[in-house]
């Protein structure tokens, strides 16, 4: 009778491990950042503020502060490519800021994510170059 027990409570504490390091996990691939939108073919900003970065399985999530949110998803196995919610293509540029931060290239414009917020009185110290 007691060893059915522990096997009970051995089952559980596992389950409840694996469930709390998945959660943990999830919460890791999103991190607070700062994105600047330029129109396409511009060299000036039509907004900048924070927002919030995520990644998953390859997926990519960009939330402005406005309410504006970019859902990318990969093409292929071409990491740099990219479809939006729209269907429209969309290429990483991950040399465009060095590890500063990622581009994207839409359309119809840019979103320079940078993974400092300093600007913004908030630093992520980085923590995003983890994902990559």
């Amino acid at each position: 009778m007691m060893k059915k027990y522990m096997n009970s409570f051995l089952m559980i504490s596992l389950t409840t491990i694996a469930t709390l390091g998945t959660a943990v996990a999830v919460k890791a691939d999103t991190v607070d950042a700062r994105c600047d939108i330029y129109p396409a073919g511009q060299d000036r900003a039509t907004s900048s503020g924070l927002c919030t970065y995520s990644q998953r399985q390859g997926a990519v999530g960009i939330q402005l502060q406005d309410g504006q949110r970019y859902d990318l998803q990969p093409v292929g196995d071409q990491p740099e490519n990219y479809v939006d919610q729209n269907g429209q293509a969309v290429s990483r540029d991950n040399d465009g800021l060095g590890d500063r931060g990622v581009i994207f290239r839409l359309s119809n414009e840019s979103i320079f994510v940078y993974w400092d917020t300093a600007p913004y009185g908030q630093n992520s110290g980085g923590a995003v170059r983890a994902l990559w």
